[in-house]
């Protein structure tokens, strides 16, 4: 598939959870789950930006970058734990939509039924 690199962006938190080192433990764990990792010559960036709610109006937001090899995700920090793993696993469903070319719609459905279930699995294998 390919190489990837997290970005971590702009944060505008106040937390004493460490959301950077999550982030990238959900992201790996996730990459490794879909097999997204694979070394290959293919090279992907993700930007992670971390915000409140009152900032962004929702609780998280993806986006494809122009270039194709890189995606953008903003998510709020002020909600549980559980919610927030549930949200960045949402949003890795779209990045995971968008490199693979296969969704329905905007690809809503398939990120939310999965959402729960990443995070928890995600949560029963001793990660968090």
């Amino acid at each position: 598939m390919a190489n990837w690199d997290i970005s971590h962006g702009h944060y505008t938190i106040e937390n004493k959870t460490n959301h950077r080192e999550l982030v990238n433990s959900v992201v790996h764990w996730f990459l490794g789950r879909y097999c997204m990792n694979r070394k290959s010559q293919e090279h992907r960036i993700l930007h992670v930006n971390l915000k409140t709610y009152k900032a962004m109006k929702c609780w998280g937001e993806c986006s494809e970058g122009e270039d194709g090899i890189d995606y953008n995700i903003d998510i709020a920090t002020d909600q549980s734990l559980r919610d927030f793993i549930a949200t960045l696993m949402h949003e890795m469903v779209h990045v995971l939509q968008w490199e693979r070319g296969s969704w329905k719609g905007e690809g809503e459905r398939e990120a939310t039924e999965l959402q729960y279930e990443l995070a928890d699995d995600f949560w029963r294998c001793g990660n968090v």
